[in-house]
């Protein structure tokens, strides 16, 4: 059953638990081969499958299965409830103590997700469905704010690309787990990713990933 986690500006994140056929041993084998898409990195491995990558699916058949399963998991479950279609986003693993890093994908800090049909200030946002595909807890960091609140309050956000945010020191950080996979079902967390400033808490665990986006008319439910 979902949980609504609902900030006092109204913010809003659901955790939702979907059933799925796929099985250990197949997103086992999905999380080798996005592993062996780069070279190691020290102690630290990490690799990913972009929704828009469709020409390495051939070499990665067990990546491309579990997408397909996922997939039609997300259809059902939360695109027939929103009327959304969702698409992948990306797949991606890590394992191993990650570095440290003031910027890209290893970066610890805030940041506003984008998307090429977000141009404007308001009507449409990009809702998404993060997954967690491994056999631990994912940790997700979120602001108890949304980008139009940090906008009046005078901090830059811009829309066009990939925005890390500065947060004012007054703002509340929560973190919230989503729980490991289960035989037959994963869990998911659905937020409004381009609004709600968040991070990914990295350890030395690593993660499993996937996630499935949507741009949609905001405010709603993610």
């Amino acid at each position: 059953m979902s949980r609504l986690l609902i900030g006092a500006d109204g913010t809003l994140l659901e955790l939702e638990s979907l059933g799925t056929d796929v099985d250990g041993g197949l997103l086992d084998k999905a999380r080798r081969e996005l592993l062996a898409r780069r070279p190691a990195d020290g102690p630290h491995r990490w690799g990913y499958l972009l929704g828009v990558e469709a020409d390495a699916r051939p070499d990665l058949p067990a990546a491309t299965a579990v997408d397909e399963s996922l997939r039609a998991a997300v259809a059902a479950a939360v695109g027939d409830e929103t009327g959304r279609s969702y698409a992948l986003s990306f797949l991606k693993a890590a394992e191993g103590p990650p570095p440290a890093a003031s910027e890209g994908v290893h970066y610890g800090g805030f940041h506003l997700d984008t998307h090429p049909e977000l141009d404007g200030e308001h009507g449409l946002e990009l809702a998404r469905v993060l997954i967690n595909l491994a056999a631990t807890p994912r940790r997700f960091r979120f602001a108890a704010t949304d980008r139009h609140t940090l906008a009046e309050r005078g901090v830059p956000v811009h829309r066009g690309d990939y925005q890390v945010v500065e947060l004012p020191d007054a703002v509340e950080i929560r973190t919230i787990e989503i729980p490991a996979r289960e035989p037959g079902r994963v869990h998911a967390l659905r937020f409004w990713a381009s609004v709600v400033p968040h991070v990914g808490a990295d350890d030395a665990r690593g993660h499993f990933l996937a996630s499935y986006e949507a741009v949609a008319a905001y405010p709603a439910e993610p």
